[in-house]
């Protein structure tokens, strides 16, 4: 209760300040303080116009697979997609488009704030599937809720794959889902595929263990099934 007031004080204050300078100490007292959201808010605006303007011109992407730089390489990324492109679509009317994602410092607030703004964005127009990532930035997506926990799709495989489901079982892994300190809930959000039949297929050695998870806002939960299936195939 007594947070309110001090609240207002601030503001007040802060305007006052802002008074009493002139157009060019004003700027550069608003980039002082203000820098971080700005420059956020710049980040998820041309992002949303990005993946916005790829949706209209590239109807034909029908699959969004991010990927963390610290578990694969271009190389090894552009050999994955090649291999989902095949497997999941019928036809060559579809392809799968993969983007980069840069780990998260965590101990620097003006990274932290341009990931977050990242991934909002492209939550917010459906451009993620799936992430492949390390545990780190699997626990961090968890924790922001930005996953779709995995119990639906894993009782879909069941059903209709039961051989497969016992291998994918075994790779579950449970993280902190949401920022409720006083209620810590665990839920099933990644797969670790570091040692999967496609990855030795595809004779990746990979840097760090990688783990599978889907983002909250897909639109293709078939086509995530698919492609779970596909690495333990």
């Amino acid at each position: 209760m007594e947070e309110l007031p001090l609240k207002k004080d601030r503001s007040r204050t802060e305007r006052e300040k802002l008074k009493g300078l002139s157009f060019s100490k004003k700027v550069g007292y608003i980039w002082e303080y203000y820098k971080y959201y700005i420059v956020g808010v710049i980040i998820a605006t041309a992002l949303i116009l990005s993946i916005s303007y790829t949706f209209l011109i590239r109807p034909d992407i029908g699959f969004f697979v991010t990927w963390s730089v610290s578990v694969l390489d271009k190389d090894e990324i552009s050999s994955l997609t090649d291999v989902f492109d095949e497997f999941i679509f019928e036809d060559d009317s579809k392809e799968t488009s993969a983007v980069s994602l840069f780990f998260a410092n965590q101990d620097d607030p003006a990274f932290m704030l341009q990931y977050f703004h990242q991934i909002v964005a492209m939550l917010s127009v459906g451009s993620i599937d799936i992430f492949i990532s390390s545990f780190e930035t699997l626990q961090m997506h968890s924790v922001n809720e930005f996953l779709w926990p995995l119990d639906e799709i894993l009782d879909t495989i069941k059903l209709h794959n039961p051989l497969i489901y016992e291998e994918i079982i075994k790779e579950t892994t449970q993280t902190i889902f949401g920022l409720n300190e006083d209620d810590v809930i665990h839920k099933t959000t990644g797969i670790r595929i570091t040692d999967t039949p496609l990855m030795r297929r595809l004779g990746f050695e990979l840097r760090t263990d990688a783990y599978f998870s889907i983002a909250v806002s897909t639109q293709h939960p078939d086509r995530t099934a698919k492609a779970l299936i596909l690495f333990f195939e």
